[in-house]
């Protein structure tokens, strides 16, 4: 049998790491799945490639390594590079990410997805992509591209750069270079969007039966596969589609469109919504005739103008009609614009099960890890894994003397209680707290409501440097706002943040960059009907739905945001879990095994005696 730990590519194997490698290779060669919460510093990465590659290689397999971070893209590559270099065996890597951002067709940012790929198609059908044209004629150059892509694993930056310089198109080539490649890096929907999945695997020759699928950041999944079988539209969608078939249209789409905006007004409040109403309030239209023509001049507008607002409302018809009930909510929302009320319609997908459970049933293993991946119970009830899925939660492997995590009790972010004297309260914590931690502090908020009230209460009363986040900030903003923090850490810095925003997932502080993490609040999601919704369908399904369609996933985004704080086994810092909510036991059980934190009103003494420990230690 081929040792699974031939292809790892550090010197030292942790004991933590070597028990995930271990049950990587059991899992796969048992063609079964593995649904793993493996905590931050475990080397997730070079752990779960390894042995998968290992017996890939040996079996005629191929790897499909899924993140949706570009960092993490990197990451992978540079550990496929060691393994190439420490095995001196050859395999070929490809790195490929969405079409829209490999294209380099000018003018195409703006673009969404759907847009972006209707566009490419027309173009290309059209002969008008000089370079989809130059990869289908073109021997030479598509060959250095070629070339450049197999030599060695390199990002699709790399890639893009190469089609650019030799004039052919980058995705293509990355397509092809995959029919030979023992390893693919990739986003999510590559595998878990059905239409983008067959089309990428009949380009790569590639069968879901032979793939060994590992997923990065599996948190992730559920939500990123509920977005991808979402649909909306809007009063504001579709006062542009009017526009537009006032351009490219007949009579007879202007007068549906008119009537599908009157009809979303008339639908109004936010509500649950039957399929059959929206139908009645159209039932001078046959909808589905509609939603096909309208298809056709959406295809026509994107030859002229890239972009049509038509499609979209034709997707959308298409899947109102013939979309399941069951798994999904038809839900309608009302807000206030600028010009007016905006009501919006969605057919919103609640169950990524249904997605997902074909892929985990069909592939030859997935592997499923993230630092924040508990309970798994729920990860596998809600992806749809079958029995027999081996489920493990490994230990943290940093010392557990570098941190200090607390519970502070006698506040709370609930709603009941929000008012004015709570947020001075909740304000005068997160004082002392920043004040008495040496060096940088980022506090995370529920949202930017309370960020906003709290921080009226804090300003002035920081001895530290202040950033805030933003709603909408731009990719340069947030730069600065990370280099300046990272600047303060000498005299202190305090970065003030919301949960689920910029800053709580994918940045780095090593070291004295960052010496505490305050979470205030449960970030739980808002009361709305789609998170009502949830809870009523798992509540049905396992009877579970509190805890799967609420709590859960907060806790997830709590601990994901406290893993910004310890990020290598020479950090020390503490993490502060800022409501009373999270001392009582059916939250409290929700914390990992290794982590479970002291519950107190003194945290000022704990945090001193944390830090006079250190630099004792320090001489």
């Amino acid at each position: 049998m081929p040792d699974p730990l031939s292809f790892f590519p550090h010197q030292n194997i942790r004991d933590e790491q070597g028990r995930f490698i271990d049950d990587v290779y059991s899992s796969i060669s048992g063609r079964r799945s593995l649904i793993a919460h493996a905590p931050t510093g475990l080397g997730k990465t070079a752990a779960a490639l390894a042995p998968s590659l290992s017996f890939a290689l040996d079996n005629g397999l191929t790897v499909f390594f899924l993140t949706s971070r570009h960092t993490q893209h990197s990451i992978a590559i540079s550990t496929l590079r060691m393994i190439r270099e420490k095995c001196r065996k050859e395999f070929s890597v490809t790195d490929i990410v969405g079409k829209k951002n490999m294209c380099c067709q000018p003018g195409i940012e703006a673009l969404q997805s759907r847009q972006f790929h209707d566009y490419c198609t027309s173009v290309r059908e059209a002969g008008q992509c000089e370079f989809f044209n130059n990869f289908r004629n073109s021997d030479t150059n598509l060959k250095v591209v070629i070339d450049s892509i197999k030599r060695e694993p390199q990002d699709s930056e790399k890639t893009v750069e190469m089609g650019r310089m030799f004039k052919v198109c980058p995705y293509e080539a990355a397509a092809l270079c995959s029919k030979d490649s023992a390893v693919i890096i990739a986003d999510y929907y590559y595998i878990f969007n059905q239409v983008i999945r067959d089309g990428f695997l009949k380009k790569s020759g590639k069968e879901l039966e032979n793939l060994i699928i590992i997923v990065d950041e599996a948190h992730n999944l559920p939500q990123r596969i509920r977005e991808m079988l979402t649909e909306r539209i809007s009063t504001s969608s579709v006062e542009r589609a009017v526009k537009e078939a006032e351009r490219f249209a007949g009579d007879d789409e202007r007068i549906f469109l008119s009537d599908l905006r009157e009809a979303l007004f008339a639908i109004g409040t936010e509500r649950i919504v039957g399929k059959n109403e929206l139908l009645e309030l159209l039932k001078g239209h046959d909808i589905e005739d509609a939603a096909e023509r309208l298809g056709k001049v959406g295809e026509e507008v994107r030859e002229t103008q890239r972009q049509s607002s038509i499609a979209g409302v034709a997707d959308f018809l298409g899947s109102w009609v013939d979309g399941d009930d069951e798994g999904f909510a038809r839900i309608a929302s009302r807000k206030q614009g600028p010009k007016g009320p905006i009501v919006s319609l969605s057919y919103q997908c609640l169950d990524p099960g249904f997605e997902a459970s074909k892929v985990v049933r069909s592939a030859y293993s997935v592997i499923m890890m993230s630092g924040t991946l508990t309970p798994t119970g729920m990860y596998r009830d809600m992806l749809g894994f079958p029995k027999g899925t081996v489920e493990r939660e490994y230990r943290n492997p940093f010392p557990a003397q570098n941190r200090l995590s607390l519970i502070v009790t006698g506040v709370t972010t609930r709603f009941s209680k929000r008012d004015d004297r709570q947020f001075e309260k909740l304000a005068d914590v997160c004082v002392n707290i920043t004040n008495e931690i040496p060096g940088n502090v980022a506090v995370f908020f529920p949202s930017y409501a309370v960020m906003r009230e709290v921080f009226k209460h804090m300003h002035g009363k920081i001895v530290k440097n202040v950033m805030l986040e933003s709603p909408g900030i731009s990719k340069e903003e947030k730069v600065k706002i990370i280099s300046d923090f990272k600047r303060s850490f000498l005299v202190g810095g305090v970065l003030l943040a919301v949960v689920g925003g910029n800053f709580y997932e994918g940045i780095d502080l090593p070291g004295n960059l960052l010496n505490g993490v305050i979470i205030v609040g449960l970030p739980l999601a808002q009361p709305d009907l789609e998170t009502k919704k949830l809870i009523d369908y798992y509540e049905a399904r396992y009877k579970k739905g509190w805890d799967y369609g609420y709590v859960f996933p907060a806790f997830t985004k709590a601990l994901q945001t406290a893993g910004r704080c310890i990020r290598s086994e020479l950090d020390r810092g503490v993490i502060i879990f800022m409501d009373e909510r999270y001392a009582w036991a059916n939250y409290y059980s929700c914390f990992p095994k290794d982590m479970k934190p002291k519950i107190t009103a003194n945290y000022r003494e704990y945090i001193r005696e944390f830090f006079n420990t250190r630099q004792s230690k320090l001489g």
